[in-house]
């Protein structure tokens, strides 16, 4: 009788525990989309504590992280996520994207879940023997920066894809970078297209190198897709936040550092926690989160020197 009450209380322990940590964890979920964000990362960081082995703690813990600018360390809780039981499917949903910005393609070619495409298995695998390499002589570089005369946006910046010069809209909404169908630099990629597969869609491709100011990026993964009428291209940025970038509209500058990192410096303006989803950067304002391109943050943006620094998590707005 006592081993039968013990089995059943090993069994219902069994059974209790993840339920606990799907609740702590939607209920960290639920705090940071309500603003609390210091509440809400103490109970990520307290569930996955509480439960190491538990798949819904940990893939909750590693959103949050890659979200507020630790992707690497977020990625290896992902990963965890999936060999403690997660479901491979939904977690590598959010973690396909994370290899590709971390040029893990040994790692996103050999997933055998469906999150990417069999195209975009093709393109990993080819960069795996062709890595992407960052060439920068300099510690930081400027480029020709314009503010955005829309409602919303940001603004747009100079690139060069395969050595020509274009305009480039830089999008919060959007990852990695987008070349239009339409021009004439999107024939001089290295496409990886399925038979029959039409332009309407994106299409993933390899650029031989992208500049931005003095620097120089090698055999970088790319997307050709239809974009709005006269843009050329578009990028996301998630690709200038590895360089801690700080915008100038009074100048018409940008300004990227290779570290990733920009000295910590108080008293300049108003400082804002940030928060980078899979379509969005928003900023938290008042206790509720904005999106950057919109509303008053945009303004702000749009008339005054700004970084983000996403290692920080955090959106700087100078005076």
């Amino acid at each position: 009788m006592i081993l039968c009450k013990t089995r059943g209380v090993a069994v219902f322990a069994a059974l209790t525990v993840p339920m606990v940590a799907s609740a702590q964890s939607s209920r960290a979920d639920s705090l940071l989309n309500a603003g609390s964000l210091q509440r809400a990362e103490s109970l990520y960081y307290a569930a996955a504590q509480a439960h190491p082995r538990d798949p819904a703690s940990r893939w909750a813990l590693g959103k949050y992280l890659v979200s507020r600018g630790a992707p690497r360390v977020g990625m290896t809780l992902l990963e965890e996520a999936i060999q403690f039981g997660g479901d491979a499917a939904r977690i590598g949903a959010d973690l396909a994207p994370v290899y590709l910005s971390l040029g893990e393609y040994q790692k996103l070619s050999a997933m055998r879940a469906a999150p990417i495409s069999n195209t975009e298995r093709e393109r990993a695998r080819w960069l795996v023997s062709h890595p992407s390499k960052l060439i920068a002589p300099d510690s930081s570089t400027t480029v020709p920066y314009n503010k955005s005369n829309e409602s919303s946006g940001i603004g747009s910046l100079t690139i060069r894809v395969n050595g020509r010069t274009l305009d480039a809209a830089v999008s919060t909404r959007i990852h990695g970078i987008v070349v239009s169908e339409t021009s004439a630099v999107a024939k001089r990629l290295r496409v990886f297209s399925a038979p029959g597969n039409s332009r309407s869609s994106s299409v993933p491709a390899v650029a031989d190198s992208i500049g931005i100011g003095g620097y120089s990026m090698t055999a970088f993964p790319v997307s050709i897709a239809s974009l709005p009428a006269k843009e050329q291209a578009t990028i996301g940025i998630d690709v200038l936040a590895r360089f801690a970038p700080t915008f100038d509209p009074r100048s018409d500058k940008a300004t990227l550092h290779v570290s990733g990192t920009v000295p910590k410096v108080s008293g300049v303006g108003a400082q804002f926690p940030t928060l980078m989803t899979t379509s969005d950067l928003r900023a938290l304002q008042g206790g509720a989160w904005v999106s950057v391109d919109q509303g008053s943050i945009a303004n702000m943006l749009s008339t005054r020197r700004w970084t983000f620094d996403a290692k920080r998590g955090q959106l700087t707005i100078e005076r």
